[in-house]
């Protein structure tokens, strides 16, 4: 007895057990996370290592080699390149993906550890970074208050709002930035101070021993014991100008107030932020790398106006940025155009079967294999991404075959047979059976290299890989119990007879076109079977012609999707002061103002900052420009159209240069740059500027750039060390005092309210102006006296160091550029052309590098998973038929599906993508399915009857006319919203969605026509 028999038979406990399924499945949609991707650790480990005052080549050769040289040998490691810049070693560790990247940090470290004592003593220690996708905002607030300043309210943010924001469930991390905060300055006066006979490290002690609080030990008083305290803190900022500094020559004290300014005042400005145009504070929310998306942020959303009411003083939050809205329009995108993909497998049920309960019996057999396969999805820890939603989208067309070849059957042996219906559907469940068993193990196992793809297109797909053989499973399931199940109690000869009475006329009519096409097709086929070495000579000559067709056909990595919202960076000169570089950026806001009607909002930032950022490279020349768009639909312009106009007009400002980032959102590399790898620094930057000339006239190349920084103006201090030595100087106590009387020191804390403010010692603006003012500057010698800097050093004006890249311990100069309007593949094709002019010499070779190589790598792992997919087929079939050469004959519907995608790609426009092979992937399983039931059946009447070769193929032919033409719209139909690229992040499935359909539609055709003919051989 097989499973439908007992399903049939055990009804009721069949039905509890859907019920269960049912349950289960609603609540594992429940537990299901929402993101944008799935998980996936980031495989890149970042080492930072900084050495103050040591320039790039030095950095390059005592930190970045050796620390290269230690980490190149770990295990999985896939690629090391570095940064040196002065002060500062960046080396990124990238490891293969799918490398557990704590176990990746945790190897490093111990290499490390055994070149430490190698590395200089006054460097720091390495620190290990692990990136992940979670460290990108996924949440970006404006805040503004009409009752607070910038430093109050700066204030408010960090000591109130950013902890109460951390404690949301989901929230990893919170960063305040934008706005003032309160310094007090110490100006110091030159002139004065060397009048007075006193030193920056004079004033430096003085400040800080004046705010102490020093015990004095414990007092004993009658049975009390006493704590003495010496309370000398500051109590206001007059305290400080009053600190005694030092005593003229008749030991009258000299004050602070006497040698310099002390201003309750604002620290330096080293960033910019501006929302709208108008300077702005900005919070930043980080979710835990575990945490759902869209939860995170709207758990926040929800809470901005409690945590208002909370901190009152009319402070508002507005969101900038919210990943959560992306996410959900692609995930409800994605959810309706499942539904339509429904609807649409619905209408052709009922247009073939004509038959309301038939139709409902195929139907309800869909939402039940989208629960359960809910339900295991949250057992297997799968999210609810686009990715896997895109699986399910394309499953739902696949979902019913199973149940339509086995209702079809059960359909025709109890109208056509007139067998009682609960014979008829234990027998015609239990008929195809293998047949359909063997068409669903053929569609998953495609899908089974999939699961071991290395590179990010193996991460990536892994979802939709689980998702789809999942959802097949449990259809199948489906199909052999809840169809016959269903069909056995409601689907009687009685009900047929008197379908649809209101709509007889419109019965009649599909019944005559469906007769007309049967016939149609079985004289046809007869015609092609007369006729076969010419039919077969003409599909040959057919894929021939799209063969040469193909190679026109441009390529890319992935779609870029229009999110509603355009990036970019702008670079101006190095060396530009931020007043300088802020005029630039006013000028950057009208144009966006002007062009950008579709604008909902405009933020950017802009220099240096402090701490990381400007560490590995923040700087007064670069800014980030992120312009927020009215909703795909709510506008005429692409996002891409709109970039295209604004790179044009903005690219007019001079001395600038700009870097739009794509809309793929998968954390890689430029589009495409040329990497030049050679030792000489100055031969592969001369090659470079070289390739950049060559680039610019590519068309289709954008945003061309050099990955090194331009020289930056520098004044270099160079101290005279024996004249140094001889006053009793020495080297670093010279340094010191150029630092701070520049840069400034935080000497002290002033305390007010239970809040703490830097007390910062610099030199008074009027005096840190030129070359001159370091030459004046003065130090005192061992006797006292005061020494100018011009008796000690020499200071000279020089470019400053550029950085120095290496990837692989090679150095290398890379030129990166964008793409638009021309494919990847086809910009790639033409710039490699122009390269192999170029003369490199020996010792020096370049490679491509960016989005373009892990195109191609992508495509290259894609081609052997379709040849393996192919590989696992013919196993499959060959175990089902128990032949070697039947599953071959099955086998030719896949290369000439390659027809039909050619055809659909070229009609459309569209390109070759990962997304394209992956549903060349999808093909594979899915052509195959129909040829199976056919010739299983063909091999049925052989075996069973006394009919011939040919009597058997016209019979059988035309037997699963039907059932073949329902799977085969079902799936058609259910992927037409997808390749209409309806809605958010459509753009990345539509592609694939395209080459299906075509595939699909000439398969259908072969499986019809060809297969019969190849097998009369």
């Amino acid at each position: 007895m097989n499973i439908s028999e007992v399903s049939i038979r055990r009804g009721i406990t069949f039905f509890m057990i859907y019920i269960l399924i049912a349950g289960a499945g609603l609540f594992g949609l429940s537990q299901l996370k929402i993101d944008l991707f799935p998980e996936m650790d980031f495989p890149v480990v970042a080492i930072l290592t900084t050495y103050q005052g040591v320039g790039p080549e030095d950095i390059e050769n005592v930190l970045t080699r050796p620390l290269e040289e230690a980490v190149i040998s770990v295990e999985g490691v896939e690629q090391v390149s570095s940064i040196s810049r002065t002060g500062v070693s960046v080396i990124l560790v990238e490891f293969t993906w799918g490398t557990d990247i704590n176990v990746g940090e945790n190897n490093i470290r111990k290499n490390i550890d055994l070149v430490r004592d190698y590395l200089p003593t006054d460097a720091s220690e390495p620190i290990t970074i692990a990136f992940n996708p979670s460290m990108q905002p996924i949440l970006i607030l404006n805040v503004s208050s009409d009752d607070l300043g910038d430093v109050e309210l700066n204030q408010v943010l960090t000591e109130q709002v950013q902890p109460r924001l951390e404690r949301q469930e989901g929230v990893a991390s919170v960063s305040v930035s934008g706005g003032t905060e309160r310094e007090i300055q110490i100006l110091i006066d030159p002139y004065r101070l060397a009048a007075n006979k006193l030193s920056m490290d004079q004033i430096k002690s003085a400040v800080g021993m004046a705010n102490l609080d020093i015990p004095g030990g414990l007092l004993e008083e009658g049975r009390n014991e006493f704590t003495v305290i010496t309370e000398t803190r500051f109590n206001n900022v007059e305290d400080i100008r009053n600190v005694t500094v030092g005593y003229s020559p008749t030991g009258k004290p000299v004050y602070l107030k006497n040698v310099a300014e002390v201003v309750d005042g604002y620290k330096e400005m080293t960033q910019i932020v501006r929302n709208n145009r108008e300077n702005s504070i900005v919070i930043s929310v980080s979710k835990q790398s575990d945490a759902n998306t869209v939860n995170a942020c709207n758990n926040i959303i929800d809470y901005l106006p409690i945590l208002e009411d909370q901190i009152g003083n009319d402070v508002s939050f507005n969101v900038i940025f919210n990943q959560a809205d992306f996410i959900e329009k692609s995930v409800q995108n994605l959810s309706s155009t499942a539904i339509l993909a429904f609807i649409m497998s619905a209408l052709v049920l009922f247009f073939f079967l004509r038959h309301i309960v038939s139709s409902l019996i195929v139907a309800v057999s869909i939402p039940i294999s989208i629960l359960l396969t809910f339900f295991i999805m949250s057992q297997l820890g799968i999210t609810l991404n686009i990715i896997s939603m895109a699986g399910l989208s394309l499953a739902i067309g696949l979902l019913v075959d199973n149940s339509i070849v086995v209702l079809e059957n059960i359909f025709r042996r109890n109208h056509e047979l007139n067998e009682p219906i609960k014979k008829a559907a234990e027998m015609g469940a239990k008929e195809i059976s293998m047949a359909i068993t063997a068409s669903t193990l053929t569609t998953m196992s495609v899908f089974v290299p999939v699961l071991f793809l290395p590179g990010i297109s193996g991460v990536l797909f892994n979802d939709m890989a689980l998702t789809i053989v999942v959802s097949l499973l449990t259809s199948l399931f489906v199909a052999l119990t809840l169809v016959p199940l269903l069909s056995s109690r409601f689907l009687s000869l009685k009900q047929q007879q008197h379908r649809f009475k209101l709509t007889r006329l419109f019965d009649i009519s599909i019944q005559n076109f469906l007769e007309k096409l049967t016939i149609i097709y079985q004289r046809s086929l007869k015609w092609i079977l007369a006729h076969k070495k010419l039919f077969v000579l003409s599909i040959f000559v057919l894929f021939v012609v799209s063969a040469i067709l193909s190679t026109h056909i441009g390529g890319e990595f992935i779609p870029r999707t229009d999110q509603d919202m355009i990036t970019f960076d702008v670079t101006a000169e190095v060396g530009i002061s931020l007043p300088e570089m802020n005029q630039i950026m006013i000028e950057v806001e009208e144009i966006i103002v002007e062009e950008v009607p579709e604008m909902t909002n405009l933020y950017l930032n802009f220099g240096a900052g402090e701490g990381f950022a400007s560490m590995v490279g923040g700087s007064n020349n670069t800014a980030s420009v992120f312009i927020s768009l009215l909703s795909k639909d709510e506008r005429e312009r692409s996002q891409f159209d709109i970039e295209d106009d604004l790179r044009e007009k903005l690219s007019k400002i001079p001395g600038i240069e700009l870097a739009f980032q794509g809309g793929g959102g998968f954390m890689l590399e430029g589009d495409l740059s040329v990497k030049i790898f050679g030792q000489d620094l100055n031969e592969i930057k001369q090659l470079s500027t070289e390739i950049r000339k060559i680039m610019e006239d590519v068309p289709g190349l954008v945003d061309i750039n050099y990955s090194y920084t331009q020289p930056k103006p520098e004044y270099r201090v160079f101290i005279d060390r024996e004249r140094a030595s001889a006053l009793g100087l020495s080297v670093p106590q010279i340094a010191n005092t150029i630092n701070t009387a520049i840069q400034g020191s935080i000497v002290s804390l002033y305390r007010e309210r239970g809040e703490e403010y830097n007390v910062t010692v610099r030199f008074d603006r009027d005096y840190r102006q030129n070359k001159e003012d370091i030459l004046q500057i003065l130090v005192p010698t061992a006797t006292g006296k005061q020494i100018p800097l011009s008796n000690l050093v020499t200071v000279g004006v020089y470019d400053g160091p550029t950085e120095i890249n290496r990837e692989d311990q090679t150095r290398v100069v890379s030129v990166n550029a964008s793409t638009s309007g021309r494919d990847l593949q086809s910009i790639r094709v033409d710039l490699e052309r122009q390269l192999k002019a170029v003369p490199f010499p020996p010792d020096v070779r370049y490679e491509i590098g960016g989005t373009a190589e892990e195109q191609q790598e992508s495509f290259m792992y894609l081609g052997i998973a379709i040849l393996v997919s192919i590989v696992l087929v013919y196993m499959v079939m060959a175990s089902q038929f128990e032949s070697l050469l039947d599953p071959f004959i099955i086998l030719f519907t896949i290369p000439l599906a390659f027809i039909g995608v050619i055809g659909a790609l070229l009609i459309t426009g569209t390109t070759i993508g990962v997304t394209v092979l992956i549903g060349g992937m999808l093909l594979v399983g899915i052509v195959v399915n129909n040829g199976i039931v056919l010739i299983d059946y063909i091999n049925q009447l052989l075996n069973k009857t006394d009919m011939k070769l040919y009597e058997a193929i016209v019979v059988g032919a035309k037997t699963r006319l039907r059932p073949v033409l329902m799977t085969a719209m079902t799936t058609i139909l259910s992927m037409i919203p997808l390749a209409l690229k309806l809605g958010s992040g459509a753009e990345i499935w539509a592609p694939m969605a395209r080459a299906v359909i075509g595939g699909l539609i000439v398969s259908t055709f072969l499986t019809l026509y060809f297969v019969p003919v190849i097998f009369s051989f």
